[in-house]
């Protein structure tokens, strides 16, 4: 009635301006409103197209993706489940409830919403993409394996689905197949040093140390890469020579990264590493000793101090740093069994005892904590202990040595490649 008396007047009401609109009409203005910057009659455009009765799924969904951009989540959230509620199996609604979702950290709500979003719409790369990247974040590396290879072969032409699908795969422990993958992405975007950076990292870790710093190289040799990514390449080139044996090397590149950026942990660890390796030993502890004023929670470093005070015979020392290690990382399984080598060369079983009965817990496949076990029951008297020990200690190594052994075998036969080595712990 009021539109009449309006007409009839000659008189422009605000009622009949936004019906004589359509919502897909109003969003249509809002997007173009959001694009120019001018947020606040954005949201006053989506507010009208809000109001008209009879929208469709397909502009609720518009709407709420609207809004979401205008920074809008909760009301956004709102017109996706209006969406919904018009039409379940429309997926671009679920698509989007589901990453505004995940983007909130609702993990247990939004992963479902993605889930659901693939399963309407199955021929997506985005959709499965998202998911798999939702997979990723949640650890679940298999699964976000599964989703992003199905998404690069539905769309081969995007980096980031292939740079997913390269990390989901070395989480994955599939480093040929990662390897592979970040080529792909680098192909297409070969100006990503970052990308780059990992490559080359993976060339490393697949036993091709010489392509890795060839890789590394044109990160350095480039006009585009900033101090981070020059830096993680001299870190590469550093790991590529620890790999190869060629210690110097290693230090200078080390010693590059620290010079541009002298309070990097990873840098003075690594270089500290390398000076070890030379035998330059006060230099080596000098260099773990700033590694962990930069990060105190850096456990390896605290561990290779209390190896080389043992190695040193300073063993009172060398305990203080294996305890400084557990305490910043108490799975540490190796540090467990050191704590016990050394406890029990400082004359203290009953506390090594413990010690390395913890290491075999936490790593129950390595002989070493046995064998240090037997040692000490056999001392103390425990003969059926001792014996126990000492023959799980010698079953494991032969297990150990027979699996070498395959293979080596089956390498040499061309049926499985050789295990790639395995990395500098940071």
């Amino acid at each position: 009635m009021l539109r009449l008396v309006c007409i009839a007047l000659g008189i422009v009401c605000a009622g009949a301006l936004v019906n004589a609109q359509t919502g897909a009409q109003l969003t249509d203005k809002a997007e173009q409103l959001i694009r120019a910057g001018d947020s606040a009659k954005a949201l006053q455009t989506l507010t009208q197209a809000a109001q008209i009765p009879g929208n469709s799924a397909a502009v609720e969904d518009r709407i709420g993706f609207l809004l979401a951009v205008a920074g809008q989540s909760a009301s956004a959230l709102e017109h996706f489940a209006k969406a919904e509620s018009l039409d379940a199996h429309f997926a671009p609604a679920h698509y989007h409830m589901g990453a505004a979702l995940w983007l909130a950290k609702d993990y247990e709500h939004g992963l479902p919403e993605l889930q659901t979003a693939v399963n309407l719409s199955p021929d997506s790369a985005e959709y499965r993409y998202r998911l798999g990247a939702a997979y990723l974040e949640k650890n679940e590396f298999e699964q976000a394996a599964k989703e992003l290879k199905q998404a690069t072969s539905l769309d081969a032409s995007r980096a980031d689905i292939w740079t997913a699908y390269g990390s989901a795969l070395r989480e994955s422990k599939n480093l040929t197949g990662a390897l592979d993958a970040d080529a792909h992405a680098l192909a297409i975007n070969p100006a990503d040093d970052a990308l780059r950076n990992s490559y080359a990292i993976l060339l490393i870790e697949t036993r091709h140390p010489e392509q890795g710093i060839e890789e590394a190289d044109k990160v350095l040799t480039g006009k585009t890469a900033d101090a981070k990514n020059r830096n993680a390449a001299q870190m590469a080139i550093g790991y590529a020579n620890l790999k190869t044996g060629d210690f110097r090397k290693a230090e200078q590149a080390y010693e590059a990264v620290i010079a541009g950026d002298p309070l990097s942990p990873a840098a003075h660890y690594d270089l500290a590493i390398a000076l070890k390796m030379q035998d330059k030993l006060d230099d080596a502890q000098k260099e773990f000793k700033e590694a962990v004023k930069e990060d105190p929670s850096l456990a390896q470093a605290y561990y290779s101090l209390g190896i080389i005070q043992w190695q040193l015979g300073n063993f009172e020392e060398a305990i203080l740093q294996m305890r400084a290690a557990i305490a910043s990382q108490p799975d540490y399984a190796e540090a467990h069994y050191m704590l016990g080598i050394t406890l029990k060369q400082n004359g203290d079983l009953d506390a090594a005892i413990p010690e390395l009965k913890e290491a075999i817990r936490l790593d129950p496949t390595t002989p070493g904590p046995y064998n240090t076990l037997g040692q000490i029951l056999r001392i103390k008297g425990d003969k059926q202990g001792s014996v126990e020990a000492f023959a799980m200690g010698a079953k494991l190594k032969q297990d150990k040595e027979r699996e070498m052994a395959n293979n080596l075998e089956q390498g040499m036969r061309g049926g499985m490649a050789p295990q790639p080595i395995e990395g500098v712990k940071h």
